[in-house]
């Protein structure tokens, strides 16, 4: 009889990039051995963070929205009525600021760390081949990292269960398998776990490129997030 490990980290995965050539994935790692009740204290973490931008008035964000992060860096959102804003703000700016305080919220919660990854395609690659690429280095970097500590993890990406090509990369790991099967697929509307990855992914993306349009983004992972990791070139 065969024993399944159990995973002492669940990564949560989401992509980010410029549809051509670069490619960024962002990761929200719960260490399952520091959190006391694994995921429901992380999401319970999270669920308070909802609460307060639910409660902010400058913004109109139910606790049924997704926080997507391109949205937010674009400042769209609901239309707040009947508030008095400081002089010189926009309705904009309240949106955009959900991304930092997201980041803010993600660092306090007990067993969580992220990270992010990137590949630049070769001439003549397709974005999706790079993409498959950079994620297929990115679980051979987490699963030699799980061999060396003798430890176990499982991935979850942000998907709707077609992606065979993700499942692929899972099946050609090098050396002892230590990423238990292969990635669970839930669109990230549906989990607030992903949707804190796309957030990694997109921030992670906006410090690769400098674009000056977000500028407001630039070094918000490494000045927010204590330890986070990345990007890491894969």
């Amino acid at each position: 009889m065969t024993i399944t490990p159990q995973p002492s980290s669940v990564y949560f995965v989401d992509d980010s990039g410029d549809s051509r050539k670069l490619a960024v994935l962002g990761w929200v790692e719960v260490d399952l051995d520091s959190s006391p009740s694994g995921l429901d204290t992380v999401l319970s973490g999270w669920q308070t963070f909802r609460a307060e931008l639910q409660a902010d008035p400058y913004l109109n964000i139910l606790p049924s929205d997704g926080l997507h992060a391109v949205d937010l860096a674009a400042g769209r959102g609901r239309p707040v009525y009947g508030v008095v804003r400081p002089l010189g703000s926009s309705a904009k700016q309240p949106y955009r600021d959900v991304i930092r305080r997201a980041l803010v919220a993600i660092d306090s919660l007990v067993g969580v760390r992220v990270g992010s990854a990137y590949r630049v395609g070769e001439p003549g690659d397709s974005f999706g081949r790079t993409k498959q690429d950079l994620y297929e280095a990115l679980v051979q970097h987490l699963n030699d990292r799980h061999a060396a500590a003798g430890t176990y993890a499982s991935v979850v990406f942000d998907g709707n269960g077609t992606e065979s090509g993700l499942r692929g990369a899972h099946r050609r790991l090098r050396g002892p398998r230590h990423i238990i099967g292969g990635p669970h697929l839930i669109p990230a509307r549906d989990h607030d776990l992903l949707q804190m990855a796309d957030l990694v992914a997109y921030v992670a993306f906006q410090e690769l490129t400098r674009d000056e349009r977000r500028r407001f983004l630039w070094d918000l992972l490494t000045g927010l997030i204590r330890e986070a990791e990345g990007p890491l070139r894969l």
